[in-house]
């Protein structure tokens, strides 16, 4: 079964390099290799046609990370899509590690990423070592959003099914991870399969005061008011989550911040 790595990028000229070459560096694969350049004033498509002329480049207007995914989804020709941010990068083994559960019958399959955050000069994990989660996971992502879209596999029937990634610049991939969970089972890979590196240019750094959490949690609450599997508890546990992040955004830099502090309250 092919696959296809879908590396949506803006402006991240250089980065971009890194995640290809990982990219097309898996042992025992030949992923299919789409770049989306979104809207990008840096000469990106010129820098990747120059040292990967095979490379797929499709251009957007910027529409951010989810709906460019998208597009490269519609271009590609894998029957297993597969994504990398171009601020992320793969280790040798993670296409062979994800190809084998999905081989299993698994439409999503996952593993964990390794972050090394730049601003506070630390690393962490996604998930965090104890909490993985395999198999029924729709409980466990109302609480949290423990996978990064880098570290993920979805057979293209799964990602058709539930019509791709939203909107948003950050949360768009937690509700395409709530919608594969209200139909599939995931597989988990328990070992480190891909390279983040949290910088000041990140997505994950927040820019208008944690607004970008505001209205992430806000999208999330919609899905979970329409899902038949959410209960009572967890849009009370959400309704919390956006009392908390309206009450204490200011003092966030990064999700991880964010996410640290709901930890101590115990709303994670």
């Amino acid at each position: 079964m092919q696959v296809s790595c879908i590396i949506p990028t803006r402006n991240r000229r250089d980065m971009v390099i890194t995640a290809i070459e990982s990219a097309l560096a898996q042992d025992g694969y030949q992923p299919e290799v789409l770049v989306v350049d979104d809207g990008s004033s840096d000469g990106t498509e010129r820098s990747i046609l120059r040292r990967f002329p095979k490379v797929k480049i499709i251009s957007t207007p910027g529409l951010g990370p989810g709906l460019a995914r998208n597009e490269g989804a519609v271009a590609a020709k894998g029957g297993v899509l597969m994504f990398l941010d171009s601020d992320d990068r793969w280790l040798p083994f993670h296409v062979k590690s994800l190809m084998q559960l999905v081989q299993k019958g698994f439409h999503v399959a996952y593993g964990v990423t390794m972050t090394r955050d730049l601003l506070l000069q630390k690393e962490f994990f996604i998930p965090e070592r104890g909490e993985e989660v395999s198999g029924d996971c729709f409980k466990s992502l109302t609480r949290w959003c423990f996978m990064v879209p880098s570290s993920v596999a979805v057979t293209r029937r799964a990602f058709e099914d539930v019509g791709g990634f939203g909107q948003g610049k950050i949360g768009e991939d937690w509700v395409f991870f709530l919608k594969l969970s209200c139909r599939y089972s995931f597989g988990f890979v328990p070992k480190v399969i891909s390279h983040r590196i949290l910088h000041r240019g990140s997505l994950c750094c927040l820019q208008n005061g944690g607004v970008e959490i505001q209205e992430a949690l806000r999208r999330i609450m919609e899905f979970l008011q329409t899902s038949d599997k959410a209960m009572p508890e967890d849009l009370h546990r959400m309704e919390k989550m956006q009392l908390f992040a309206s009450e204490g955004r200011q003092g966030w830099r990064t999700v991880q911040e964010w996410y640290t502090s709901m930890k101590m309250q115990g709303l994670v």
